[in-house]
């Protein structure tokens, strides 16, 4: 295993079942690593401020894997920015609320459809956006703030 910091494992972000099923090198690029390992160092203050453990359900997405999962081809994932995650700690409404209190700086924060966490950051400017995703006629719509 290839540890990036204390709690998570390069492993964690690139394990993905649509990947192993669809036979997608779901590996990282060289030149991403760098990013990976910035959101590993901000996942830990995401750990730190929910005091439980955090299990990454989407960390890294080739551009392959993403187009396979419905994923914008500007999705923060692609460039090792953004994770999905639950943690035990409670629902993703409350998940979000308390990284909003603990003033965790993030890039952009969404619960989705109160199922999990989607939370991206970036290396140069933390824009501390907060959405919720909905269904509204069988269509995602994101929603300011959390719903």
């Amino acid at each position: 295993m290839t540890k990036l910091t204390e709690h998570f494992t390069l492993e964690e972000f690139t394990r993905s079942t649509t990947a192993n099923r669809l036979k997608i090198d779901n590996s990282v690029a060289a030149n991403l690593m760098p990013n990976i390992q910035l959101t590993a160092i901000k996942l830990e203050l995401v750990r730190k401020a929910l005091g439980k453990p955090i299990i990454i359900t989407s960390g890294y997405r080739c551009p392959a894997l993403n187009a396979k999962v419905g994923g914008v081809a500007t999705s923060a994932h692609t460039k090792g920015l953004a994770v999905d995650f639950k943690s035990s700690f409670g629902t993703p409404r409350e998940i979000c609320q308390r990284l909003i209190d603990a003033n965790v700086q993030f890039d952009k924060l969404i619960q989705e459809h109160n199922q999990w966490v989607h939370i991206g950051f970036s290396s140069t400017n933390n824009r501390q956006i907060v959405l919720t995703a909905v269904k509204n006629a069988g269509k995602t719509i994101y929603k300011s703030g959390l719903v």
